[in-house]
């Protein structure tokens, strides 16, 4: 925490993360569009596919190789499992 050279770089990785955030946000609503899901549960459970079967897979398969704990694995691919739907709820309702 106190080394000065751990700061170096935080706006890229930021903005580097938000577009990838949009990348994956933009790719759910192409499938929530193709599936025609205009209610909220049904934003729901495409979020929720999409987060499991494409982000917490993703996730698990590199942390895998790397030799991460558990953990590391259930906190990472829930928090983006709920981002997907979250954001599957809103793109369908929004839609």
């Amino acid at each position: 925490m106190d080394d000065p050279n751990a700061k170096t770089g935080v706006g890229a990785i930021m903005t580097f993360s938000f577009i990838l955030i949009l990348l994956t946000t933009l790719g759910l609503a192409i499938f929530i569009t193709l599936m025609g899901a205009v209610v909220w549960m049904a934003g729901a459970k495409v979020g929720l596919v999409v987060g499991v079967c494409f982000c917490a897979t993703a996730i698990c398969n590199s942390y895998l190789y790397e030799k991460r704990p558990l953990a590391i694995h259930l906190i990472n691919s829930g928090y983006n499992i709920v981002g997907c739907v979250i954001a599957g709820i809103i793109l369908a309702v929004w839609h």
